[in-house]
């Protein structure tokens, strides 16, 4: 891994293994409070530019849409609460 900045950026270079997966640097992970399991959105760039953005989608995400749809607070519930016991039996 090696790091550069550019202007305010901070560029960091990592490489795609075999298997397509590729390590975020722990400075980039802690920084955007990315852990084990933390789901994340990939925006390709418009007309193929090459530009990839990550967008991290925190568990906090689902509080912040709560109550936008009368009576889904009780499903929102329900789907936590399975979501849980399957982190609990490892799936």
């Amino acid at each position: 891994m090696s790091r550069k900045t550019a202007g305010k950026s901070e560029v960091y270079t990592t490489t795609v293994s075999s298997r397509g997966q590729v390590v975020l640097p722990s400075p980039v992970r802690r920084k955007l409070g990315l852990r084990k399991g933390t789901r994340i959105n990939i925006v390709i760039g418009e007309m193929g530019e090459g530009t990839i953005i990550l967008r991290p989608l925190h568990a906090d995400a689902i509080r912040k849409v709560r109550g936008s749809m009368p009576g889904a607070g009780e499903a929102l519930d329900y789907l936590q609460a399975e979501r849980r016991r399957d982190r609990e039996r490892g799936r």
